[in-house]
Order: C-alpha cells, then sequence, then structure tokens
C-alpha cells in the first residue's frame, strides 16, 4: 500500500481518539463540571464489563482462536513484567512500583479504539478478548502487587471478571442470546469508548510529570518492549492479519491509567507512576502513525 494511502488511513484511525480525548483533556481545563468517581464507577463496573460480554458473545471465532488471542494477550503481558524486571534492578527502581506499570498497557481507553477504527469490528472482538484479560490481571494482581498482598477481596467486587466468565461458557456452550439481553448490553457497551476517551483526557489533564528523566525512559522501555513483545509473540504463534495487528497494537500502548489508580490507593508512589502514565501516553501519540503503518500494511 503506497505510503500516503497508508498515512490517510492512519490519520482516520488517529483523528477519532486524538479529538475524544483532548475534549476531556479541555473540558477538565475548562473547569466544566465533571464526575470522575461516577464516570470511573459506571465505566468499570457498568459499560466495560457490557463491552466485554457484547463483544465475546457476539464473536463468530472458534475456541482455538479465542484461547490463542487470550494465550497471546497473557505471553504479552507477562514477557514485557519479565523483561523489565533486570532493567529496573540495574536502576535500582522498585519492582513493586513499576513492574506493574510495564506489564498492564492502556488496552482499554486508548487500544480498543485503536484496533475498532483499524480493523473494525472483527478488530475490536479481537481487541476485547486481549483487553478481557488484561483486566481479569489487572484488576488481580495489579492492586496485588501495588499493596504488596493479594485482595481476595477486590478480585471478586471485578464484574469484568464475571462478564468474560459468562461470554465464554455462552459461546462454549452454544447457547442462544436472549435479543433483548444482546441490545441491552451493546447499547451499554457501545458507552465504554467514548468514556474511555474522555476519562484518558480528562485524567492526563490532572497529572504531572515528576521525575522527568526517570519517568520518560522507563516511558520509553515500556512501549518499546510491549512493542517487541508483541512482535515475538504474533511471531512465535503464527499471527496473521488482524490477529496479529490487534496483538500489536495493545501490546503496544502506553501505561494504563489504573496502575496509576492503585499506586495512589495503596501509597505505592503514585507520582512516579502518574509520571510514566502521563510520559508514555504522550509518546504513544508520537509513535502511533508508525505504528499503525507497520500494522496496516
Amino acid at each position: 500500500m503506497p505510503t500516503l494511502s497508508l498515512l490517510s488511513e492512519a490519520f482516520a484511525v488517529l483523528a477519532p481518539v486524538f479529538a475524544v480525548a483532548a475534549l476531556g483533556y479541555g473540558w477538565t481545563r475548562a473547569r466544566l463540571p465533571y464526575d470522575s468517581a461516577f464516570i470511573t464507577a459506571f465505566a468499570v463496573n457498568v459499560s466495560s464489563p457490557c463491552l466485554v460480554f457484547s463483544a465475546l458473545t457476539r464473536l463468530h471465532l472458534s475456541a482455538d482462536v479465542m484461547a490463542e488471542i487470550a494465550a497471546a494477550a497473557a505471553a504479552c503481558m507477562a514477557l514485557t513484567a519479565l523483561a523489565s524486571v533486570p532493567v529496573l534492578l540495574a536502576a535500582r527502581l522498585p519492582l513493586r512500583v513499576y513492574v506493574p506499570a510495564m506489564a498492564f498497557p492502556n488496552a482499554g481507553n486508548l487500544g480498543l479504539p485503536l484496533c475498532l477504527f483499524a480493523f473494525g469490528e472483527a478488530g475490536l472482538s479481537l481487541a476485547v478478548l486481549f483487553y478481557a484479560v488484561m483486566s481479569v490481571g489487572q484488576f488481580t494482581l495489579g492492586p496485588a502487587l501495588a499493596a504488596g498482598r493479594f485482595d481476595l477481596g477486590q478480585m471478586v467486587r471485578t464484574p469484568t471478571i464475571y462478564a468474560v466468565a459468562l461470554a465464554v461458557a455462552i459461546q462454549l456452550a452454544g447457547l442462544p442470546l436472549p435479543a433483548w439481553i444482546g441490545n441491552t448490553t451493546t447499547l451499554l457497551g457501545n458507552c465504554a469508548v467514548p468514556l474511555m476517551l474522555f476519562s484518558l483526557g480528562v485524567a492526563l489533564s490532572t497529572l504531572q510529570l515528576s521525575g522527568a528523566v526517570r519517568a520518560l525512559s522507563m516511558s520509553a522501555f515500556r512501549l518499546s518492549a510491549g512493542f517487541a513483545m508483541g512482535l515475538l509473540v504474533a511471531w512465535a504463534m503464527g499471527l496473521t492479519g488482524a490477529a496479529r495487528g490487534v496483538v500489536l497494537v495493545q501490546s503496544s500502548m502506553p501505561v494504563a491509567v489504573f496502575n496509576y489508580l492503585w499506586a495512589l490507593r495503596y501509597g505505592n508512589a503514585p507520582e512516579d507512576v502518574a509520571g510514566m502514565v502521563l510520559g508514555s501516553t504522550a509518546m504513544a501519540f508520537l509513535a502511533l502513525p508508525a505504528l499503525l503503518m507497520v500494522v496496516m500494511q
């Protein structure tokens, strides 16, 4: 595909992402009313689980393909986390602070809309599979790493885990989903992507880039290691087409905002994690055109 055409397609993917995130950023800067507690609670407890459920129940994929994408997601996160350990030890940085930020990319706020616009509904379904696996890890291992202990209560209060389990059970059993349930969860799930992007812009407007050199260097490592591990996993598993593109995009995303929220909740150097969220997101926005040209050609 000619370079100009690729750039045009990449811009068509990026423009809506930038526009909605910029709207959230500008909204907060203009001091317009925004109830972050409600939006976050609604996104985590309602719209995101509904998006996961509706996307997974609409999948026309075999159990083998679903297992393949789930395994790819788990492998990307585990390998990126493992690759970061010697670097963090050499830099004398605390693993408890930085490993979750390295392991869990922003596969929701940023990854889902990118995959939707780049690969269509089929790409969104695959991206939701990746996001579902990451969500399970982020809401179980994420708080455990940040707190230094496993929080069973947090895990059982995570709706996304139940949405994944129920959707997979329905798919494997071949059960018909009542139309009203499908329509309701699809309607609520459709709120998730714009809410995630808007909330990302709001979150970025309130974060401060503390320890700039350290934050930027670790941000650059997160992005490069994520892309490298995504490339390695896609090659090792023989992924092609949209599956390969989705794994590369999702694995290459910046540090997820929830890493900052967990760090803030458990007093786990939230300023350092905020710097990585902000730094890696800024770097990712600059690198996205090149990334999309790689995965879309």
